[in-house]
C-alpha cells in the first residue's frame, strides 16, 4: 500500500490580543498543529489562503475588521477551513456570529467562550471531523 502521508494540519489564531493568540497557538501546537497568531484581522484573507488554513480561531470584538466582517471576506474568498469562534461575549452572541458566518457558507462547528477551557479546546482540535480535513 503506497499511504500519503498526512500533513500537518494548520491553524491561525486571530484575537487583537496578542497574548489569546498566543495562548491557543500554544495547545493547538500541542496538538499536532503548525499554528500561527495575528493580532490584525486585515491581512487575514492573505494568511488563510498562503497558509492553506485548516481551521481559524476566530475572536468576535476586533478593530479594523471584526469577525463578522472577517467571515464576509473569508467567503467572498472561498475560504474551505472550519473557524472556531472564541469570544468574551454571551453564548448568545456567540451562537448568533456563527449563524451569519454559516449563512455566508463558513463551516463554523465550534464555539468558545473566554476564558478558554483548554481541555474542550485540546478536544475540539482533536475531534474526527477536524482530524479527516487534511
Amino acid at each position: 500500500m503506497n499511504a500519503q502521508p498526512r500533513r500537518t494540519l494548520r491553524l491561525l489564531a486571530v484575537d487583537d490580543d496578542a497574548s489569546s493568540a498566543e495562548l491557543i497557538v500554544r495547545v493547538a501546537e500541542r496538538c499536532g498543529y503548525e499554528a500561527f497568531a495575528t493580532s490584525d484581522s486585515r491581512g487575514v484573507v492573505n494568511l488563510a489562503t498562503a497558509l492553506n488554513l485548516d481551521i481559524m480561531a476566530v475572536d468576535i470584538n476586533m478593530p479594523n475588521v471584526d469577525a463578522v466582517g472577517l467571515f464576509k471576506l473569508l467567503a467572498e474568498a472561498a475560504y474551505k477551513g472550519r473557524i472556531l469562534i472564541v469570544s468574551g461575549e454571551d453564548l448568545a452572541v456567540l451562537t448568533e456570529t456563527q449563524r451569519k458566518a454559516e449563512a455566508l457558507g463558513l463551516s463554523v462547528p465550534y464555539v468558545q467562550q473566554k476564558p478558554l477551557d483548554f481541555q474542550k479546546l485540546r478536544a475540539m482540535l482533536m475531534a474526527r471531523d477536524v482530524l479527516s480535513a487534511a
